[in-house]
């Protein structure tokens, strides 16, 4: 059995929400990303637009998990001002996911995504397995349909990575 990390970062709650159900669905464990000094209000949120669209890295709290004891990495983030979130952005630059296989999730005002996951494909240097992008509308209306098929999209692409068959080794007589 594979082991599974989903690891966030949320400011509102809604990419927390979303995490905690693909962790749950998943069977897999759950940290969360969190910035050393979160600012509250809204000079927090223009501090958010701010470090986002500057491509900053804020310092972050110790992860509880390591990324590289797990098979695959599932990686969420908010959408801040169609740009990657910066704590996103600290913890992909702090750790390094090597081979390890990622997938990408993201919650959204309506746009954004697929600049977000170029982002993080970029610094995480390896292609995602599969991406769930979600709209505040999506959140409010119900998620499930998007979400069962995220978590299915990645359980068969485990069992497609279960089913590679070892090299064939002829011995020389």
């Amino acid at each position: 059995m594979s082991r599974i990390l989903v690891t966030f970062h949320s400011r509102s709650g809604n990419t927390r929400r979303i995490a905690q159900a693909l962790a749950r669905r998943l069977h897999a464990d759950l940290d969360e990303i969190r910035i050393v000094q979160p600012l509250k209000g809204p000079l927090g949120y223009a501090m958010c637009a701010i470090e986002a669209i500057a491509c900053l890295t804020p310092a972050l709290r110790p992860a509880g998990k390591d990324p590289a004891a797990y098979d695959l990495v599932v990686i969420g983030t908010p959408v801040w001002f169609w740009s990657l979130s910066s704590p996103v952005r600290s913890w992909l630059a702090g750790h390094r996911v090597g081979t390890r296989r990622v997938a990408f999730f993201c919650t959204m005002g309506a746009s954004g995504a697929s600049r977000v996951f170029a982002t993080m494909q970029s610094l995480a240097g390896r292609k995602p397995v599969a991406t769930l992008a979600l709209t505040e509308r999506e959140l409010r209306d119900g998620a499930d349909r998007k979400i069962d098929a995220f978590v299915s999209s990645l359980a068969s692409r485990r069992e497609q990575a279960r089913a590679v068959p070892a090299p064939v080794v002829h011995a020389s007589a």
